[in-house]
């Protein structure tokens, strides 16, 4: 009984049933994992194939931005029937898949939606299949009749003013590059409500046009002032970039180049409801002689003073108020839309300098070089999504 003769044999016998067993999983995994690698690397190919068709599409719209007539172009508003390929009933051969690309209207008028399945190595035979979606937007193109314009949504019954003072200087005047391709502005101050003027400034209106213009419709001011529908993707694309504010700001130097938003504290939008904590200044003053180019849009009150040299939008929800007593200027407009209350659109006032605002319609449209021209994908909308179709 306590004899160990013989104990080899079954030991020999059990070590070699393991070492058989890990050799077939071996040889079962050496088998497995070469069509793994192949199916990971099918899939990363079609989803590559499937961005390649939303590229396309961002290309065709953005085409018919600049060149309309190009071909292989999607012009703005989306023609109806949508042409091939991007109607998705053609499939487009990159030798190593293929994808089909649909594009439609999307929720807002600057929005369109694009899906864009890819396959490898084609449709017909697919051992890999990728679809994504997307809504892709472009900022609305602002192009303001005035210089300085007030009052699009003063509440009903208010009269909105924009009082010019002192030495203050507002020119809508052509001087050869400061105009859009057929667009003129309609004058230099442009107001829901009343202009009046003290002091001894200069405003000079476009040919043909006014110098000043009062008891504008506030319907006259939709196609430039942003929707709450436009300052909410405003607002994303803020975000993204990492220019993105809430409640009051004191700059005495610039912020980056490029769209800057300011929103409430509560991130609501501004309303003639909102409460008292939702309404914030930005106040912006010292030396900026170095110049900002962009977008500077608040949901409130904008207060520029002291030698601030900008180049863009000046875009306020509320209201503005300008003093030019330590130089500066603005070159492109200036828009308050006066949601909350009637009070003033103010510039020089005070009688303490010259702030200079010179209208300038391609400045304002892409904020001095800093804001995107074509379409884009709007932050948050692109999404792998089930389906092999």
């Amino acid at each position: 009984m306590r004899s160990e003769a013989g104990i080899a044999l079954p030991m020999t016998l059990i070590l070699m049933a393991l070492l058989t067993a890990l050799t077939v999983a071996f040889l079962a995994f050496t088998s497995t994992e070469p069509v793994i690698a192949a199916n990971h690397m099918a899939n990363a190919q079609a989803r590559a194939i499937a961005e390649s068709g939303v590229e396309r599409a961002l290309w065709a719209l953005s085409k018919g931005e600049t060149d309309p007539a190009a071909n292989g172009a999607l012009t703005d508003p989306l023609p109806g029937p949508v042409p091939a390929p991007y109607d998705g009933s053609q499939l487009v051969d990159l030798g190593v898949g293929q994808f089909k690309v649909t594009v439609a209207n999307g929720p807002a008028v600057n929005e369109r939606t694009i899906e864009a399945v890819g396959y490898v190595p084609n449709a017909a035979n697919a051992i890999a299949v990728k679809k994504i979606e997307t809504v892709v937007t472009k900022v609305k193109s602002v192009n303001p009749p005035c210089a300085v314009c007030a009052g699009g949504e003063a509440p009903n019954g208010a009269t909105t003013a924009i009082r010019v003072g002192g030495s203050a200087s507002i020119s809508a005047a052509n001087t050869g590059d400061n105009y859009c391709a057929g667009l003129t502005p309609s004058a230099a101050t442009y107001s829901a409500g009343t202009v009046a003027t003290n002091g001894n400034p200069n405003i000079t209106g476009p040919s043909g046009g006014s110098a000043m213009m009062t008891g504008v419709p506030q319907s006259n001011f939709t196609t430039f002032l942003f929707s709450d529908a436009d300052m909410a993707m405003l607002k994303s694309l803020a975000k993204a970039n990492g220019t993105y504010y809430q409640g009051n700001q004191t700059w005495n130097s610039p912020p980056p180049n490029g769209l800057i938003f300011v929103d409430t504290p509560s991130g609501n939008p501004l309303s003639s409801n909102s409460p008292s904590s939702d309404l914030i200044t930005v106040d912006i003053h010292g030396n900026w002689s170095q110049g900002w180019n962009g977008w500077l849009v608040v949901a409130g009150t904008i207060a520029i003073s002291g030698n601030t040299t900008l180049s863009g939008l000046i875009y306020a929800q509320n209201d503005v108020d300008l003093h030019g007593a330590g130089g500066g200027s603005i070159t492109g407009a200036v828009i308050s839309t006066n949601r909350i209350d009637s009070q003033s659109t103010n510039v020089d006032t005070e009688d303490v300098g010259n702030a200079p605002i010179s209208y300038n319609c391609r400045r304002v449209r892409d904020g001095g070089g800093f804001i995107p021209q074509g379409w884009f994908v709007k932050p948050g909308t692109y999404r792998d999504v089930a389906g092999t179709t």
